[in-house]
């Protein structure tokens, strides 16, 4: 599928990367894929999705305005836990609103269990929603993940089903190489056992998926969700492919 963005495109059963300039490049035999942002959700990081969590709780004014702190305190708060690589989803979710909340002083009771519950519920249907796009893919092609997380980038696959889709995983607090340091790609490399060319990083970060990916050699796929993009946009320079869903490597839309 591709627009005037660009896309991919499935051709007796090989993927190619359409750039918006309409270059095709190709075959692609292997992705990588990013997990937050790009998986569990369309080109949408999970910073951004608390913060219209928050946005919508209806927070006291001084504290709406504050949310770059709160956020990074959430984060924080995950990766320090004890227990980091082995918390489940909603674990992670409850370390990060409380927090958030607690840094706005805004920890009014009950609060952080409903934001908690709306952000694992939006997580898991997109991720059980991509069950079927993976089964297709992982039928044509090796599968990977590579994900800056706190250790538990598996577990979270495991909770979804889906962690049989993938030949390796990789957390970079596993490896201790975080994105864009294209390194955290070598182990899944290894065990896709492809040449660094015919492999994609499917990603919604250009400063850390697209960046890495280039800076390793490999082929660069943008997630850019609903973001507002023309074909001049900058941030295109470099990018192989830009979707706006992962849904559009399907390759059951193949003519």
């Amino acid at each position: 599928m591709t627009s005037r963005h660009g896309g991919v495109r499935w051709i007796d059963g090989r993927l190619l990367l359409v750039s918006c300039s309409g270059r095709e490049v190709g075959p692609i035999e292997g992705l990588i894929f990013d997990l937050g942002g790009t998986l569990d959700a369309d080109g949408i990081p999970w910073g951004d999705r608390f913060r219209t969590i928050l946005e919508d709780a209806g927070l006291p004014g001084e504290a709406s305005r504050a949310l770059g702190p709160a956020l990074e305190a959430g984060e924080q708060a995950v990766l320090r836990h004890p227990r980091a690589a082995e918390l489940d989803l909603g674990e992670m979710a409850q370390l990060h609103v409380s927090a958030q909340l607690e840094n706005l002083g805004a920890a009014e009771s009950g609060r952080a269990a409903r934001l908690r519950d709306r952000f694992v519920a939006e997580t898991s249907e997109t991720l059980s929603g991509r069950r079927g796009l993976l089964e297709r893919l992982a039928s044509r092609m090796p599968l990977a993940v590579a994900s800056n997380g706190c250790g538990n980038t598996g577990r979270l696959l495991a909770e979804a089903g889906l962690e049989s889709f993938f030949h390796a995983v990789v957390d970079s607090s596993q490896v201790g190489f975080w994105k864009p340091d294209p390194r955290i790609f070598e182990p899944a490399l290894t065990r896709l056992g492809l040449p660094r060319q015919r492999v994609a990083v499917v990603g919604d970060r250009i400063d850390r998926d697209v960046e890495a990916a280039l800076a390793g050699g490999l082929r660069a796929v943008w997630v850019f969700g609903d973001r507002p993009l023309e074909v001049d946009d900058e941030r295109l320079q470099g990018v192989h492919a830009a979707l706006r869903s992962v849904d559009e490597l399907d390759p059951k839309v193949e003519p």
